[in-house]
C-alpha cells in the first residue's frame, strides 16, 4: 500500500453522500491516503466546489438530492474529462448499472466500499490516464489528430465538427463494438435529440472518411471499420 499512497498522496478527491456517517467515514478514512478531500451532501453544492477547487476524482452515491449522482457525474466529464468518476449505491439494481455504463463513469461500488479496491482501482485508473495520446491509425493511411481534431490523410487534413470529432472519439473508444443511438445521444450530445440529427452527423463524418469506415449495424447501431 506504500506504492498506492505515494501515488495518491498528490491528488484531490471530492465526496458526494447524503449520509452523514457514511460521508465522515469515506473522508476520515481518505484522507490518510490523498492530499485533500472536499465533501458534499448535494450535487449543487458538490458541483460548485468542482469548479472552485483542483478535484482529480470525485466519489458519488447515485441517490442524492437536487440531482443523482450519475447527472452530476456526467455534467463533471464535460468540464473536465479527466476526472475520475466513481458511482456508489446501496441498490443492487440492474437499472442503476445499466445508467452507469451508459454513463460510462470509470468505476461502479456497491456499499459499503471496499476501500483497499477503491484505492487500488483509482491508482490503476490514474495510471492510465496519464497516457495522452496524440493521434491514432485508422485504416488506409488515414490518422485522427485529438489535439487539432482533425482527419489526416497522407498530406490532406480535414477539420472536423466538434460533433463529428466526439462521434469518432466515441466510435474508436468502443471499436469493435455496436453503438446503438442512444449511447451516441448521451455521449456526443447529452441531451435528448433526434435520430435524424444523429444520422446527419454520421454521414457528414462518413464523408471526411475511406469508404465504409462506419458500418450501419440495421436495428443495432453504428461501428467504426479498423480492419
Amino acid at each position: 500500500m506504500e506504492k498506492i499512497h505515494t501515488k495518491l498522496q498528490p491528488l484531490t478527491l471530492l465526496i458526494v453522500e447524503d449520509d452523514e456517517s457514511t460521508l465522515k467515514w469515506l473522508e476520515r478514512i481518505l484522507l490518510i491516503y490523498f492530499k485533500d478531500v472536499k465533501v458534499a451532501n448535494n450535487a449543487m453544492d458538490a458541483f460548485e466546489i468542482f469548479k472552485t477547487d483542483t478535484i482529480d476524482i470525485v466519489i458519488a452515491d447515485i441517490q442524492i438530492p437536487e440531482v443523482d449522482g450519475l447527472h452530476l457525474l456526467q455534467k463533471i466529464a464535460i468540464v473536465n474529462p479527466s476526472c475520475i468518476r466513481i458511482v456508489m449505491t446501496a441498490f443492487n439494481n440492474q437499472v442503476y448499472l445499466n445508467r452507469a455504463i451508459d454513463a460510462e463513469v470509470d468505476f461502479y461500488f456497491k456499499k459499503p466500499i471496499d476501500i483497499d479496491e477503491l484505492l487500488v482501482s483509482i491508482s490503476l485508473s490514474k495510471k492510465n490516464k496519464t497516457k495522452t495520446i496524440d493521434k491514432i491509425e485508422l485504416k488506409n493511411n488515414y490518422m485522427y489528430d485529438f489535439i487539432q481534431k482533425a482527419i489526416i490523410n497522407e498530406d490532406l487534413k480535414i477539420n472536423l465538427t466538434k460533433k463529428e470529432s466526439l462521434l469518432l472519439e466515441f466510435l474508436y473508444e468502443k471499436k469493435n463494438l455496436i453503438v446503438s443511438l442512444e449511447q451516441i445521444e448521451n455521449v456526443v450530445w447529452k441531451e435528448p435529440v433526434t435520430s435524424d440529427a444523429i444520422r446527419m452527423v454520421v454521414s457528414s463524418l462518413r464523408k471526411k472518411l475511406y469508404m465504409n469506415a462506419i458500418e450501419n449495424i440495421k436495428g443495432f447501431g453504428y461501428r467504426l471499420s479498423l480492419e
